[in-house]
Parts: structure tokens; C-alpha cells; sequence
């Protein structure tokens, strides 16, 4: 074996042993630069309540962990949202925000997928911390190998029509514009509306002629596409309360520190919390600006709900695992 008599603390260090020390270094030095590197990739577009979310997050982590340095791909740079969270089932990105992994790892657990179930983004927050929210985050380790870390409000879904309705005999016949999701076209057509499936580019020649007569949507979106400015009617139907779930690579989050794990939970939590405030101040302003628009704002009658219920339970019943409908309904009850 070759002596290589270099001072290394006043001793002789073989050749073999150099080599082997170089190497830990670089396996130490690239576990390192893995540990305190987070990229966050999301199809979410970087404005309105996404942009505060990721900002306080940023801005929060960077104090809390000063080592930690955090990589951002918003728009859908780095793919679909299918591809995103196959990118963090795999661990190529640490962190996701979105909203179609429900249906692809717990469709029969996810209650909040139903329309007028909950009445509002705070009982979707107690229904994840409820039994069936529990077994969703298992799930989500489970399928999706990611830790659920928290969600963020984003609207309610409103409807927009040429044909004003305040209960559910107003309602009937109406065309209406239903993304391709079974269960809303399930439902809403067992109300008594004419559902018609249409991609979201169509919807606003559509409505122009006459082709549908109303659609539904977030308040963000009616007015990002001008859909209130072929419409007569607002209706505050608030149908569907939509959020956002961010997550974490289950591998990568169980190879960190405690104190890594604390700031990265603490700060989304914050940023989290930030985000639903501003969505529920951004869609005040939303409204108003719809209104502004010669837009007749109308408020469903009470009985809307109460009528429409025995076709919301069906519908859950067919999709929702046992037990998961009475979990939601309890949780409801008890938030109030």
C-alpha cells in the first residue's frame, strides 16, 4: 500500500484513507444540500390568494429556518397537476399544492367533494379533524406518500344565470353548465336542472347564445373569464366551498430534524391561515365587481337547501364509504 506522508494533524494518512474520507465528504456534503433544499412546484398561478400563500410561506420559513432554501415553480411550469403529484409521490419535489389528488387517492373518503354538503370552509376544516379526516391523511401517507400539512380557502362556488331561482321548483329545466365530474352532474341534475358538460373555453359563447342558460363557478374565475357580462343573475347558491391542500413527500419530511419538521408545519400553517383571510376579502371585492356589471345579486330561499338535501345524501351514499356521510354530518352539527 502506497504511504502518502502528508501532515494531517501530525500524522501520516495512507492513501486509502484519504479516499475514503474525500468520499464521505461528498455523500455528507450532497445529503446536506438534499436536506435543505425544498422545491414547492404547484399549477396554482402565481397571483391572487396562491401568490400570498407562497410568499408568507417563504418569508416565514426563511426566519424560522435560515438554512433551508426553498425552490418555487408556480403556472404549471413543471407539469399537469397529475404529474405533480406523481413528481412528489416520488420525492423529485418536496412540496404540492392542489386539489385532484382526493380523487385519485380517497374518492370514497372525501365529503367535501359534495355539493351543498358543507356550508362553509370552517366545517371542512373540522371535517379533516374528524375520524374520516384522520383516515383521508393516512390515506394520503398511504397512496399518495405524502404528509398532509394543511389547506388554504380559495371561494365558494356561485351561479351565474339569465333565469333568476330562489328554490328548487325555479330551478327545474334550467341549462346548466356542469364541469365533467359525475357526482355534480348527478346531483344537479337530480334537482331538476338540465346539466350540460361544456369545456371551460365554450362556457361564455355558450352562454352569449342562448346555448346554456347559467353555470357555476368560484368568483375568481366568473370574473377572470367576463362570464358576469353575458349574465343577468348572481345566485348565492355557495354550493361548493373550494381550498387547497398542501403536502409534503412522506420520505423526504421523515429524514428531517424535529426542529426542520416544526418550521416547515409552523410556517405553512401561517401562510395557510393568511391566504383563507384574503380569500374571503378578495371575494367580497369579487362580488362587487359583478354586481357592478348591472348584475341582479339573488339569495336562494332556505327550503333551496333543506329540498335539495335527500338528493345530496343519495348521491354521497353512492360514491362515500360507509360511515364517511354520518362522520360529515356530524361534524357539521357539532360546528355550529
Amino acid at each position: 500500500m502506497t504511504i502518502l506522508t502528508n501532515k494531517f494533524k501530525g500524522e501520516s494518512v495512507n492513501k486509502t484513507n484519504l479516499i475514503t474520507l474525500a468520499s464521505a465528504s461528498l455523500v455528507f456534503l450532497s445529503q446536506s444540500a438534499i436536506a435543505t433544499t425544498i422545491t414547492l412546484a404547484s399549477t396554482a398561478p402565481n397571483s391572487g390568494v396562491n401568490k400570498v400563500v407562497v410568499d408568507k410561506f417563504k418569508e416565514e420559513l426563511k426566519e424560522r429556518a435560515p438554512d433551508v432554501e426553498l425552490e418555487i415553480f408556480l403556472d404549471g411550469s413543471l407539469g399537469g397537476e397529475r404529474e405533480l403529484i406523481d413528481l412528489v409521490k416520488m420525492n423529485e419535489t418536496q412540496i404540492h399544492m392542489g386539489v385532484i389528488h382526493s380523487s385519485q387517492y380517497f374518492p370514497e373518503l372525501d365529503a367535501t367533494l359534495v355539493p351543498y354538503l358543507f356550508p362553509d370552509y370552517e366545517s371542512i376544516q373540522s371535517f379533516f379533524e374528524s375520524e374520516t379526516g384522520d383516515r383521508i391523511k393516512v390515506a394520503l401517507k398511504e397512496r399518495g406518500n405524502a404528509q398532509f400539512l394543511n389547506t388554504y380557502y380559495q371561494g365558494a362556488r356561485w351561479t351565474t344565470s339569465n333565469t333568476p331561482f330562489r328554490t328548487l321548483e325555479e330551478l327545474q329545466g334550467v341549462k346548466i353548465r356542469m364541469p365533467e365530474i359525475p357526482l355534480w352532474i348527478d346531483i344537479w341534475s337530480g334537482l331538476g336542472a338540465t346539466t350540460t358538460p361544456m369545456a371551460s373555453p365554450e362556457v361564455f359563447s355558450g352562454l352569449q347564445t342562448g346555448v346554456i342558460d347559467a353555470q357555476e363557478n368560484m368568483l375568481s374565475n366568473i370574473v377572470g373569464r367576463r362570464l358576469h357580462e353575458v349574465q343577468d343573475y348572481l345566485i348565492a347558491t355557495q354550493h361548493q366551498h373550494s381550498y387547497v391542500t398542501t403536502m409534503v413527500n412522506l420520505d423526504f419530511w421523515n429524514g428531517l430534524d424535529e426542529d426542520v419538521k416544526t418550521a416547515i408545519q409552523e410556517s405553512m400553517s401561517i401562510a395557510t391561515e393568511e391566504g383563507t383571510a384574503r380569500a374571503l376579502d378578495e371575494n367580497d371585492d369579487l362580488i362587487q365587481e359583478i354586481l357592478s356589471a348591472d348584475t341582479e345579486l339573488v339569495e336562494p330561499d332556505p327550503s333551496f337547501r333543506e329540498d335539495a338535501m335527500p338528493v345530496i345524501e343519495q348521491a354521497a351514499r353512492d360514491v362515500l364509504e360507509e360511515g364517511v356521510y354520518e362522520d360529515a354530518v356530524r361534524t357539521i352539527k357539532e360546528g355550529r
